[in-house]
């Protein structure tokens, strides 16, 4: 208990700071990057419950599924090419990358493939203890460099990309109702049921996503309007839990793998930057922040508090994410990892 409200004060005392000094994202930025820091640099022990995370992505579900309202869902099949093609583009230039890091690291084939592809930590890391020639470790600390690259390169350079006011991201007043809030809670629960019965990727976060999307799309009714408290404490539990996630990741850490890692992130982010622009540029009536948040090789949830922050297409950005990670989770890996199997078969890894 002592080690869980130290880390809770810390956690919430280090959001406080980053907002006063008004630092970007600052009750998910400032959690997260006191905690690694004094995670990997003190003796101090942290303790943060799993069922904190768990909440704060339930309310990021909500707050993300809120954004898919009808129009929002309708729009989203008139964007299908663009997904398929900057998801393809993505994983094409990330298994290149896995190639290089591999001559860069002397890694084996899996641990490269499967550390370099943007599929999310957890789900990445299963597969890859699934696969004998890989390294976990390597694999766990190419997931975990490239989420915190992101979670801090990105949202700082979104401060200078052009989005939404006010009135465009909310363009009316919204009406409490109960039918379509009850409604909502009851397939909200069905549908988490089902995912977690199927071993469903991030099921805390996609069920209210898809919850609140369908019921919204039905009923064409705006179910709940998060309070910003709500959503600032969604972001303090989140953030505690990525930067104690990233544990002993000094310890773990060399030059040579450290190098070949901040090659490999810093190319992918780039290319990302590359392809968002070039969806612009081709789609005039999008901006580019929403091609770049889409494009960027980050997690999902992270990608939707940075939107809502500097004024991105939530449920656009949301869309791409989710295109990428079924894409990635369902047919890429399992394919990578089939493979790079009957090639260590081949040669009796």
């Amino acid at each position: 208990m002592n080690s869980f409200l130290k880390t809770a004060v810390i956690a919430f005392a280090s959001g406080w700071l980053f907002y006063e000094v008004g630092m970007f994202l600052p009750w998910l930025l400032g959690p997260m990057f006191i905690l690694l820091l004094l995670n990997q640099f003190t003796a101090m022990k942290f303790r943060w419950p799993k069922i904190l995370r768990t909440a704060g992505l339930v309310l990021l579900g909500v707050q993300i599924g809120s954004s898919f309202t009808r129009d929002a869902v309708a729009l989203m099949w008139f964007d299908l090419p663009y997904m398929a093609f900057m998801t393809l583009a993505i994983v094409g230039l990330s298994l290149g990358l896995g190639l290089l890091f591999r001559r860069m690291a002397n890694e084996s084939l899996a641990t490269s493939l499967l550390g370099s592809i943007p599929g999310g930590l957890s789900q990445m890391v299963v597969i890859a203890e699934e696969v004998d020639s890989a390294n976990v470790t390597v694999v766990t600390m190419m997931q975990m460099v490239r989420v915190l690259m992101v979670i801090s390169i990105v949202p700082f350079l979104s401060i200078f990309l052009a989005g939404r006011n006010a009135s465009e991201i909310v363009p009316e007043t919204f009406v409490f109702a109960w039918p379509p809030f009850l409604a909502a809670i009851a397939v909200g629960l069905l549908v988490y049921w089902l995912m977690k019965k199927m071993h469903f990727p991030a099921a805390e976060v996609l069920a209210p996503i898809f919850t609140m999307a369908l019921v919204q799309s039905i009923t064409a009714h705006h179910i709940l309007e998060m309070p910003v408290w709500l959503v600032a404490l969604a972001q303090v539990f989140i953030g505690a839990n990525l930067g104690l996630q990233m544990e002993q990741l000094r310890e773990k850490m060399n030059l040579r793998i450290g190098m070949a890692i901040l090659v490999n992130n810093v190319l992918l982010i780039g290319f990302s930057v590359l392809i968002a622009y070039m969806l612009a540029a081709f789609l005039p009536g999008y901006l580019f922040l929403d091609f770049f948040l889409s494009a960027a090789p980050g997690g999902m949830a992270e990608m939707a508090i940075t939107a809502l922050a500097s004024g991105g297409d939530v449920a656009l950005i949301t869309s791409f994410h989710l295109f990428r990670l079924f894409f990635i989770l369902l047919l890429a890996s399992p394919i990578i990892a089939y493979v790079v199997k009957k090639l260590d078969a081949k040669t009796n890894h």
